[in-house]
């Protein structure tokens, strides 16, 4: 889930209202911020919640209670609890504007807000108008806002315009950080922001030039002359791992660390050769049947090596956390690696590289899943969930019987490749050579009943208008192998004449927003025949198959 980041400017907050709304209110704010920082955010809401009973009007409290209400959004796995809270919290920030537009706390905790919760809520825009309105106002009276809530506001600021992929207005937001707050924490935080923001030239690293042949040649020859050029060493060593030549890339890069043990390219190179050099089944394996072990201790050792050296470099947590999560289970890199991955995902690098953790996250949170589902079946071997934890581990595979059915007819088998937070809606329907709707073989129960009310399969809904659900809405498919078969009825059970027909599977998932349709055509006649599309990734593989019952 996502979370909410305060600054450090609560007590500085506490006197822009001290005058204005009396003791009483600050001390129920300060005693919830007590609890707050215990790491109690119920009862920090739980606090707030007495003072907007004795102040329903007072914008600054209605904006407390709903920062702590969407801090607890961001906290919980529960997605059903997630989305009641977070709709409390907006209730409540939404008024509090509502009740002072002016009032910097309201815009500031509505602004955060909307920077951090996920884009699927359609908050980001509002978030960057609450902050840019702080901005605004700041810069029209400079005096009139403590500095480090405008630090702050900054900062939250250019988080935004990065989401909205307007680096120079990131930059920009940073750079007044660093102005507003210099050597703070803050600071240095816009700092490795701009750095990780802004383009390299070419010429800033070697590492990033592609070398071929003659350079290993080139770079050899210079090394036997300076020996002790850490610099060439380097180059010979990418030079030779641009040739795919890992073995005396590694042995280079070690000499490379021998002489500059904190060269942080050197170790991400090593630790690229290392695993290159490992690839396949060599030699080296067959001699030594520990090879393997020794190799996992050789790379989680030399990643540790390296995060030392660097420990802000989260281009190296990356490549530790990835590894730990790629480790055999003996190593017990895991919990590590997760922590490497969430501090890449919570830090201000590149999307690519956060893309990259989050993805290994949820590839190190899969690997616990099934180490718990492995301990289920091995320890608790008699209990009445080993059977769940074996259907979890057993990949969704259908069989289709002929002997069950009467032909002519066709066989629709396809999977779903993507899964999300829940089951998608998915939909198999007929049409004609001329897109006119002939039936639906399939619909999962949610949108069949939903009809108008909420539409999702745009396609199938304009096609079908929502006739003829009742005999084919099932229970909801997920992730997997899936077979259907249609009986070559049309939607008043009337025999279909021969002649081209498309078969058209569209799938919608929430809350994620991910969509597609993949299609079909098909020739209905006296020869039995069949079609296969692979084109989509969450539709990955779709067969439909006529048999005939004119034809063995």
């Amino acid at each position: 889930m996502f979370y909410i980041k305060k600054s450090f400017f609560v007590l500085v907050v506490l006197s822009l209202f001290q005058v204005s709304y009396g003791q009483t209110l600050e001390e129920y704010i300060q005693k919830a911020e007590g609890f707050n920082r215990a790491g109690d955010l119920e009862q920090a809401a739980k606090i707030m919640e007495e003072a907007v009973q004795k102040y329903p009007d007072n914008s600054t409290a209605c904006s407390y209670l709903g920062l702590y209400r969407g801090s607890q959004a961001g906290r919980t796995q529960n997605y059903m609890e997630a989305g009641r809270l977070i709709g409390t919290a907006y209730e409540m920030l939404e008024k509090a504007v509502a009740l002072e537009p002016e009032n910097p706390i309201a815009r500031f905790h509505r602004g955060l807000m909307g920077i951090q919760v996920p884009p699927f809520l359609n908050q980001l825009d509002q978030g960057i108008q609450d902050l840019e309105y702080l901005s605004k106002m700041y810069e029209k009276s400079p005096g009139i806002l403590p500095t480090e809530l405008m630090a702050s506001t900054y900062n939250f600021l250019g988080q935004g315009y990065q989401k909205k992929e307007d680096n120079p207005k990131a930059i920009a937001a940073w750079e007044k950080v660093i102005k507003l707050v210099p050597g703070s924490d803050l600071a240095k935080g816009a700092e490795q922001n701009i750095k990780n923001l802004s383009p390299k030239k070419e010429s800033e690293s070697d590492v990033e030039k592609k070398y071929n042949e003659d350079d290993v040649k080139k770079f050899k020859q210079q090394v036997e002359k300076e020996a002790d050029n850490v610099q060439l060493l380097l180059q010979l060593g990418k030079a030779y791992m641009d040739t795919e030549n890992f073995e005396k890339a590694r042995i280079t890069l070690n000499k490379v660390i021998e002489k500059d043990s904190t060269n942080v390219d050197a170790y991400k190179l090593l630790i690229k050769a290392i695993g290159e050099a490992d690839t396949g089944y060599d030699e080296r394996i067959y001699n030594d049947t520990d090879f393997r072990s020794k190799f996992a201790f050789e790379i989680v050792e030399l990643t540790d090596k390296a995060v030392k050296i660097a420990p802000d470099n989260m281009e190296l947590r990356l490549i530790r956390g990835s590894i730990g999560v790629m480790m055999p289970f003996f190593v017990g890199r895991l919990d590590q690696a997760m922590a490497d991955l969430e501090m890449v995902q919570n830090s201000n690098v590149p999307k690519e590289i956060k893309a990259e953790a989050i993805y290994w996250l949820g590839a190190g949170y899969q690997k616990k899943a099934v180490t718990n589902w492995i301990k289920v079946i091995s320890e608790y071997s008699k209990t009445d969930i080993v059977k769940t934890a074996f259907e979890s581990m057993c990949p969704q595979v259908k069989y289709f019987n002929p002997d069950n059915y009467k032909k002519p007819y066709v066989v629709i088998d396809f999977v779903l490749g993507f899964q999300d937070e829940l089951p998608p809606q998915t939909v198999i329907w007929v049409e004609d050579k001329d897109g006119k709707y002939i039936k639906t073989v399939y619909v999962s129960g949610f949108s069949g009943h939903v009809k108008d009310r909420q539409v999702n399969l745009h396609e199938w809904a304009e096609s079908s208008q929502f006739k003829g659900l009742d005999a084919v809405t099932g229970a909801s498919i997920n992730t997997g192998q899936h077979i259907y078969v249609w009986d070559l009825k049309d939607i008043e059970g009337k025999k279909v004449k021969d002649g081209e027909y498309t078969i058209k599977v569209e799938t919608a998932y929430w809350p994620s927003g991910q969509s597609d349709l993949v299609a079909a055509k098909l020739i209905i006649g006296k020869n039995s025949s069949e079609v296969t599309k692979q084109e989509s990734d969450l539709i990955p593989y779709l067969k439909v198959k006529y048999c005939s019952d004119k034809t063995k």
